[in-house]
């Protein structure tokens, strides 16, 4: 979708989807939880038993990290397992926070609304059903980016704290660049336009985020991928699986704009 400045109708949109997108238990709690236990909860627990458990207990995480060896040389099995957290973990979490956030406030906004009875009166407003489309689509991206945005601060709060208590570079490189400035924000558009396209089949919007749970698969066997040595998630395979979503987000866009029509929106 091209950049553009969103009118003032537009923007009222954006702001009346973002309240009714919060008031949703189901998506609130997404938002909320999600970020917690992926990027907060579950880091901070690994480095506890990394720092708790005897070092003789972790001798199988020198196992695991043989698919890293430049992290792995020359560090004990507490560094190795910060080093599998920040290169393994981290980054599979990070990928299906924008998948879960979008398609949870895409489903609300694109289903919910046909579900509660305000679709018709959103129709007869006038503002273009393009206008409609850019500011939706708008709103799931705006909420899922600062969702995105909150969870790199706690992953970043608790890595920061692993680098001062087990002497370990800091986990920020550039695959992490690479992941944060375009592959994140390509996954979280790829998800608000798949969720688009489905929304007209979909009779709830809880059915909705049920099919859109296939969309994690992908990021599941990116980490089985890693986990059994078949290839390292570096800066030059990101910047491909980056590219290659991009082109997905332009297709996905373009076949979600043409299908998003009264016909559909209002079909129960």
């Amino acid at each position: 979708m091209k950049a553009v400045r969103l009118s003032a109708k537009e923007r009222a949109i954006v702001r009346k989807d973002l309240r009714g997108i919060w008031k949703t238990r189901m998506v609130r709690l997404t938002v909320i939880l999600v970020p917690v236990l992926l990027c907060f909860a579950m880091p901070a627990f690994y480095l506890f038993l990394a720092w708790m458990v005897p070092e003789t207990e972790l001798e199988g995480t020198r196992e695991l990290a043989a698919m890293l060896p430049a992290a792995a040389e020359g560090l004990s099995e507490r560094q190795l397992m910060v080093v599998m957290i920040s290169r393994l973990l981290g980054p599979m979490f990070f990928l299906m926070i924008p998948l879960m956030v979008s398609t949870a406030s895409a489903a609300c906004s694109f289903v919910g609304e046909r579900e509660n009875g305000t679709m018709e009166t959103l129709l007869l407003a006038p503002v273009s059903l393009r206008q409609i489309f850019r500011a939706k689509v708008t709103a799931c991206l705006l909420l899922s980016l600062i969702t995105e945005l909150v969870s790199l601060l706690a992953f970043s709060a608790v890595m920061a704290a692993a680098s001062l208590l087990f002497e370990v570079p800091y986990y920020l490189d550039w695959s992490w660049a690479v992941l944060i400035l375009l592959l994140s924000p390509g996954v979280t558009l790829f998800g608000v336009t798949f969720m688009v396209l489905i929304s007209g089949r979909s009779k709830s919007s809880m059915e909705a985020m049920q099919t859109s749970g296939y969309l994690v698969l992908p990021v599941v066997l990116l980490f089985v991928g890693q986990l059994s040595g078949a290839f390292t998630l570096g800066p030059g395979l990101l910047l491909v699986l980056s590219l290659a979503v991009a082109a997905a987000d332009a297709v996905l866009a373009s076949l979600a704009s043409r299908a998003f029509t009264p016909e559909k929106l209002l079909r129960a």
